[in-house]
């Protein structure tokens, strides 16, 4: 380098005697030995490296220049092995990009003459113009992430136009012309203290190359000489998969590689980075696996740059309806979004499960109408424990089951809630279930919760003595008339089909009257039968009452309902004499 600056000061010298002259900046970016330059038979620059370029220096104009390049070291004329001849416009400002290989049919050694360029920019911010350097490289485009497409379709040679852009520090993402989910390679373009300036962005190297040839890399040459390697970018994402497919222990393979080996059903990898920007093939095989041969299903994904995704794994190998799919959910967080609260997303993963609510019991519904397969977006609950009870969607008071969310001491944090397994499983088959994922790759099952109430049956029909069956089961023999059960536990979120039936009874054949019921979780009854049996206006009936009680709210009180339950008698009231009227108006309750 400094051959190069005491020659191109010697060259200053010269030209301060040429009337006419232009300003030239050259750069050396064909992939071939250093060399030297001569310009109409004399010696212009020695030891020429690649990838270096000279600062911009005055060189006649308005006469022909006979551009010679020879390998370095050079003697004389003879050694030039390419000429070429350029008129240089009196005032002109330009640059030369050596390129090309030498010997190559396809993309020859050539030198490309870039006119009117800058050696500073017009503003305040950065003036680039782009050149395609890489003979092997296809059309490309130039992102500025997250900012906009800065160059369009450019092909091996080509040189853009001026780009003008703040002076900011960006990322470039090379893809394919029009591919732009494809990253070829990315780079960081450390513009933020180049304000006012100009540069030349170019291309080089080979995407594919052979032994001792030079990588893919994208560099920058300032006016004055300066050349900058952009800094490659990795491009990774951060995924989690999660198996949630009700087969055998798996192996993932990503681009015919082993990724992920033993990998059971219902766990959870950690986020792990993987590369990002271009799309991978990722195979699920048997486990063990040995080769990309065992792949029974491929899936293409392509994770963009910087971004978080969850991956599940669900439905059935060989089921038409449910088939074996890799869901790809973009988005996700390994953290809540806030202290002291969860980030969830709830996935529906029970093959044979209807579209379902998910309601928060005492609090809210957090998913509505989620058919299999389906993903919510982000719930971000309050961290406390909750129970979660899953209902067939807008039938809230049937619920399928009910569990038990412990998210009191996951505060800032977030996971992924998904149901597994079967509501209705054949042998050997898994049951449904709840579980949570979090992003650590622990996989939580959610406690299932049996849901009952308490009830309590009074026999107040003036009838023989019955038996109760609930849902075709016998529940209560020889029931006779005033008499009570005391209070059981009976289940609750589930309609019971509550028969009676004169007794001695043995099937549910016998039963002479069928009531549903329906008892909230938790909930306290009292189910009155009454009325006669064949009579139309007074007919047998079961009245369930709520919220009854098994004890007083106070000690030394007596807590009382009254039932009218005398099928000839009036509207009564109730005096407790010398106190009070503790009931009017009661008629025969129906």
């Amino acid at each position: 380098m400094k051959r190069l600056t005491v020659l191109l000061a010697c060259l200053f010298v010269a030209c301060a005697g040429w009337a006419q002259t232009a300003r030239l900046q050259i750069i050396h970016n064909s992939p071939t030995p250093t060399v030297d330059i001569w310009v109409n038979g004399q010696p212009f620059l020695t030891n020429f490296e690649y990838r270096t370029a000279t600062p911009y220096v005055d060189v006649p104009a308005g006469v022909l220049l006979d551009i010679g390049v020879a390998p370095s070291p050079s003697d004389d004329p003879g050694d030039i092995i390419a000429n070429f001849p350029v008129t240089l416009d009196v005032g002109g400002t330009y640059v030369a990009i050596a390129s090309g290989i030498v010997g190559n049919a396809t993309t020859p050694f050539t030198l490309n003459l870039v006119a009117n360029t800058r050696e500073a920019a017009t503003s305040a911010d950065v003036d680039l113009i782009v050149n395609h350097g890489s003979t092997d490289a296809p059309a490309v485009d130039v992102i500025a992430r997250g900012v906009a497409t800065i160059v369009s379709n450019a092909s091996y040679g080509d040189v853009t136009p001026y780009i003008t852009v703040p002076a900011a520090d960006y990322t470039l993402d090379i893809t394919p012309a029009g591919q732009n989910s494809e990253i070829v390679a990315s780079y960081t373009a450390p513009l933020s203290g180049l304000g006012g300036g100009a540069a030349v962005v170019f291309a080089s190297g080979f995407l594919a190359p052979a032994a001792g040839q030079p990588a893919f890399g994208l560099f920058a040459a300032l006016p004055n000489g300066t050349v900058l390697e952009l800094p490659a970018v990795q491009n990774t994402a951060r995924v989690q998969i999660i198996h949630n497919s009700a087969n055998p222990t798996v192996d993932i393979w990503v681009n015919g590689a082993p990724f992920l080996t033993n990998f059971a059903y219902r766990t959870a990898t950690p986020y792990v980075d993987v590369p990002a920007g271009t799309t991978l093939s990722i195979g699920v095989a048997p486990s063990p696996s040995t080769s990309p041969a065992d792949i029974i299903a491929t899936f293409p994904a392509n994770f963009a740059p910087n971004g978080t995704y969850v991956v599940l794994a669900s439905g059935l190998v060989g089921s038409a309806t449910t088939p074996f799919t890799l869901n790809v959910v973009a988005n996700t967080r390994e953290a809540a979004l806030a202290g002291g609260t969860v980030d969830l997303i709830v996935n529906h993963g029970s093959t044979d499960a209807p579209a379902v609510d998910v309601i928060a019991r005492g609090v809210a519904t957090i998913v509505s109408n989620a058919s299999y397969g389906d993903v919510t977006p982000y719930i971000t609950v309050p961290a406390a424990d909750y129970t979660l009870d899953i209902t067939p969607a807008g039938q809230n008071s049937e619920i399928v089951a009910s569990y038990t969310a412990p998210l009191s001491g996951l505060g800032g944090g977030a996971a992924v809630v998904f149901a597994s397994g079967f509501l209705a499983p054949a042998a050997g088959q898994p049951a449904f279930g709840l579980f949570a994922a979090l992003p650590n790759g622990t996989v939580l099952e959610l406690p299932a919760v049996q849901n009952t109430a308490r009830v309590q049956i009074v026999h107040n029909s003036a009838n023989p003595t019955v038996d109760i069956w609930v849902n075709g089961a016998p529940f209560l023999t020889n029931f006779a008339y005033r008499t009570a059960t005391p209070y059981v536990d009976v289940p609750a979120g589930t309609t019971l089909s509550i028969g009676v039936a004169p007794s001695p009874s043995t099937s549910p054949a016998d039963i002479v009257a069928t009531f549903p019921a329906n008892f909230a979780p938790n909930g306290t009854y009292v189910v009155l039968a009454s009325g006669l049996v064949g009579s139309a206006t007074t007919p047998f009936t079961l009245n369930v009452v709520a919220d009854t009680r098994e004890a007083a709210l106070a000690a030394g009180t007596v807590d009382l309902i009254v039932n009218h339950g005398s099928t000839d008698a009036p509207a009564v009231d109730v005096i407790a004499r010398g106190v009070a009227t503790i009931v009017s108006g009661a008629c025969m309750a129906m």
